[in-house]
């Protein structure tokens, strides 16, 4: 989660110091795909390294192949100097590089002890010692965490910080960060900045992977920009902005459509919430009810109940924004919206009509239309081609039979008219999905859902992984079903974007809605204590 950042210099590595860190010549292939093409970085000391581009530019297969996780298949990594031969993430630590994963890699029933400790051999003092030793380093550099809490206790913010000092614990000079704000609140984002100004600040250096261009304008001290596995450019982060690094991260895209493409994302001065937009744009006169959620209590996968007495509202024409903290009830109240999970108590009711516990065509025939925030694996059938994938759940319509059977001429006829209009990049509709790209694989889900013109439109983060471009394509159907009628939910993690897309957003918290403000009274700060749990003043 992005929030109100302030800016300011993060380390200030001077022009002309030696470099840590040097790789050149970079190669990497996964059978034809060329994931790295002679990519280059230099690390100065002291710095905050931003690496930026699009959805399969190569970042983060540049760091696991410094981390160790893959093998280059040419080029030439240099450590003070010296070069090196990085086979696992054993070398790499030795080395003194460390990573830190979007995904955090913890034994969750451990303690924040024994996950800092984890695979490193007993040093003087023993686990004692180990203790010690972490809570002088939280104190440092800011990274509140308690030695004896248990890992599965805390929230994603300390989670992370008890992954910073597993590496610093190894005693990291180069420390990676991959995507690290995707889950905080905005007062999170804001307090691992302030540590990492006081870990670069003793001459550690941070490469900080992310595609938030007010995130990194505002920590980053330059700034590499990545496309097609090679760096185009490193800029210093007094040289450039927001529509700057856009461009240079889709290339080919004119300058006034780079300038649209980055409004659209948020990206504005560092330190404000994305504008909203301008009045006549606004929909406070959104129409009927279409979606109403009432008592509804629902459980998780393990029988532990996650949604508890829910009531929501949308209104044809009406984008309803669902903030949260990953793990608060985000995944079961997209699936109950969708009807792919059971409540045990409520009504969930389409235009008046209640669906709680109805089949799953009576859901299709009502007009739910849902994308799943793992796409890869609720989203498609990666065995079946791009026309199997976008009949699913229209197979009984009539414009895809004939005599009672499917018609697999206008279903490959349809199919060949949707890849066009929806700009999705398969070689035809016999393609098979699981071949796709990330991004064409969300524009199939997506187009499967927008072309049967939803009643309600359920969305769980469907810009997650995806270039600017994809997302752009994501943020126009959202307004094109918007207004046509449709009652859009928005499940994301992202503020930028809720703030950008919803005309209401609510707070949900341990499965109950903790909050709720309209368009024009939304504040990063405000929100993110309520995603926190902090409860609003009586």
């Amino acid at each position: 989660m992005s929030g109100a950042i302030a800016a300011g210099p993060a380390g200030g590595a001077a022009p002309g110091r030696d470099r840590p860190l040097t790789m050149s010549g970079i190669t990497k292939s996964f059978g034809t795909v060329r994931a790295l093409v002679d990519a280059d970085l230099e690390l100065a000391p002291g710095e905050v390294h931003g690496l930026v581009g699009g959805n399969g530019a190569g970042k983060t297969t540049l760091m696991n192949v410094l981390y160790g996780l893959y093998r280059a298949d040419a080029g030439d990594i240099r450590v003070d100097g010296r070069t090196v031969h990085i086979r696992s993430p054993r070398d790499a630590i030795a080395l003194g590089i460390g990573m830190v994963h979007q995904h955090l890699l913890q034994v969750s029933s451990y303690t924040v002890l024994e996950n800092v400790v984890l695979g490193t051999t007993a040093g003087t003092g023993g686990l004692r010692g180990a203790a010690r030793r972490i809570t002088e380093l939280s104190d440092r550099f800011g990274l509140a965490v308690d030695p004896r809490a248990r890992t599965d206790r805390l929230s994603v913010g300390a989670r992370q910080r008890v992954e910073i000092l597993k590496v610093l614990y190894r005693g990291a000079r180069v420390l990676v960060l991959d995507e690290p704000t995707t889950n905080l609140t905005p007062q999170e984002v804001d307090g691992l900045f302030v540590s990492l100004r006081g870990i670069v600040a003793e001459g550690t250096s941070v490469v900080f992977i992310s595609h938030k261009a007010r995130e990194v304008l505002a920590i980053c001290d330059r700034i590499s920009v990545m496309r097609d596995g090679r760096r185009i450019a490193t800029v210093p982060r007094s040289s450039t902005d927001a529509t700057g690094l856009a461009s240079l991260m889709v290339g080919e895209l004119a300058a006034e459509r780079t300038s649209e493409v980055a409004a659209a994302l948020g990206v504005g001065a560092v330190g404000q919430t994305p504008a909203a937009p301008p009045a006549e744009q606004r929909r406070p006169d959104a129409g009927r009810v279409r979606l109403a959620v009432s008592g509804v209590t629902a459980d998780n996968d393990h029988g532990v109940p996650a949604l508890r007495g829910l009531d929501l509202e949308v209104r044809a024409g009406e984008v309803l924004g669902v903030a949260g903290v990953a793990g608060n009830g985000q995944v079961e109240l997209a699936e109950v919206l969708a009807g792919v999970r059971p409540v045990r108590a409520g009504s969930v009711s389409v235009d008046g009509t209640d669906l709680a516990g109805a089949p799953t065509h009576r859901w299709l025939s009502a007009g739910v239309a849902y994308v799943p925030e793992d796409r890869h694996r609720d989203g498609i059938l990666g065995a079946a081609t791009v026309a199997d994938n976008l009949l699913l759940g229209a197979q009984r319509r009539a414009e895809h039979r004939r005599a009672g059977l499917i018609d697999w001429r206008r279903v490959r006829d349809h199919a060949r008219e949707t890849i066009d209009r929806y700009s999705i990049k398969a070689p035809g509709p016999d393609a098979l999905a699981g071949n796709l790209s990330g991004g064409n694989i969300q524009r199939l889900v997506l187009a499967r859902a927008f072309d049967r013109e939803p009643a309600v439109l359920v969305l769980q983060n469907p810009t997650r992984g995806l270039d600017l471009r994809s997302t752009r394509f994501v943020y126009d159907r959202v307004h094109e079903a918007r207004d046509r009628g449709c009652a859009v939910v928005l499940i994301s993690e992202d503020l930028d974007e809720l703030s950008l897309l919803a005309d209401r957003m609510v707070v949900l918290y341990s499965g109950e809605v903790v909050g709720e403000r309209a368009r024009g009274d939304y504040d990063v700060y405000e929100l993110g204590r309520l995603m926190a749990g902090v409860q609003e003043d009586a």
